[in-house]
């Protein structure tokens, strides 16, 4: 069979509003109207690519793109309490890392943070601006950052013609401090190059029983959290690591299985002989350790990679095709530590196709809303 799978052939997911929140991450209490930083994911309705494509690892804008570029170009124009730092326009979404001030203080929560000036997706000066489309101006006294999405959604569907460009929702990660901006900004700036391998890289290289691919997968995945995926000290992580205990029992779990609490399931799953799926980050070993190729032999594990075996560490950057690949392959996904303002929340606004996403971490979902 194909790694690329027809999406048609998943079965249809049932909403649940309990589980299904990756368009939209709102922190309950919080002032979207106040001093803050905040990255921001809008994307085409039903992915359309609408916005141009992506050439030699570059975006090349269509006349659309430069629309929308113009009116995200504008936004301070029209909400002159916010700045703009990194963005891109991408065929089917549009990432961009905005700034609210008042009365020229720095943001709550992101202290010595300011934007970055000449961030932008590369147009050239000569690009139209919004205003030869339609004014963005909010409406009322609204001064939200949902009321600055509101109009640049409006103002690049009128340069459309009027034709519906976006879903419903957009998705947002409130930035807390440097580190967290710089990840996104990182993020942002690499998404052209990172392009084909996210959408069409397929991997080259495996090990172990192929029919796993057949069956229906469970993506788990989880940040970094503490550095040993046990957080408290009662050991509510050590059992939400054993697969057995989620709110589904899984078929097959899928994962790179990088961060502490990802490689806790691992082993649960060998232990509880649940069929693995595992996303190298690396090349595949020609000798595997015995407990490993045991599994292998047994039917119970298969690795894929699409890197030589040559590659022998990891790194950011194919981390984050690991976990993309694996939610491209799932019908679900488990998400156990989760930092709200970390690169999983920037993949989970990336996703591609309507799965369901259960949350493990309690203040992941309390955190958690909908727009």
């Amino acid at each position: 069979m194909g790694f690329e799978r027809d999406k048609a052939t998943r079965p249809p997911v049932k909403y649940d509003p309990a589980l299904h929140h990756r368009r939209s991450i709102r922190l309950r209490g919080h002032d979207y109207a106040g001093r803050g930083v905040y990255f921001v994911t809008l994307q085409t309705s039903d992915f359309r690519p609408l916005f141009g494509t992506v050439v030699g690892e570059r975006m090349a804008l269509n006349d659309a793109g430069r629309a929308a570029a113009a009116c995200w170009r504008a936004i301070p124009e029209h909400f002159p309490h916010a700045a703009l730092d990194e963005w891109i326009i991408m065929p089917d979404h549009v990432h961009g890392i905005i700034v609210i001030r008042r009365d020229g203080h720095p943001p709550v929560g992101a202290k010595n943070i300011s934007p970055e000036p000449g961030r932008a997706n590369g147009c050239s000066p000569g690009d139209k601006r919004a205003n030869d489309y339609s004014p963005l101006r909010p409406r009322g006294t609204s001064r939200t950052i949902g009321s600055i999405v509101r109009g640049f959604k409006i103002g690049v569907t009128k340069s459309l013609g009027g034709a519906s460009a976006w879903q419903r929702n957009y998705y947002d990660i409130i930035v807390r401090d440097r580190r967290a901006l710089n990840n996104i900004r990182a993020y942002i700036r690499n998404n052209p190059a990172n392009w084909n391998v996210h959408r069409y890289g397929k991997p080259r290289f495996f090990a172990g029983n192929r029919a796993l691919l057949d069956l229906p997968m469970t993506a788990f995945l989880a940040s970094r959290g503490d550095g040993n995926g046990t957080h408290d000290g009662n050991g509510k992580w050590q059992t939400l690591c054993d697969p057995m205990r989620w709110p589904d029992q899984p078929v097959c779990v899928v994962s790179g299985f990088l961060s502490p609490m990802e490689r806790r399931v691992f082993d649960a799953c060998l232990g509880r002989n649940i069929p693995i799926v595992w996303i190298m980050a690396r090349g595949i070993p020609v000798r595997l350790p015995p407990y490993l190729q045991h599994a292998i032999d047994n039917g119970r594990l298969f690795a894929i990679s699409p890197f030589d075996p040559a590659i022998d560490r990891f790194s950011a950057a194919r981390a984050a095709w690991c976990n993309q690949y694996a939610l491209h392959l799932a019908s679900r996904a488990v998400i156990g530590q989760f930092t709200p303002d970390g690169m999983l929340a920037c993949l989970l606004a990336d996703l591609q196709h309507d799965i369901s996403v259960c949350y493990l971490d309690p203040g992941a979902a309390k955190a958690v809303g909908t727009q």
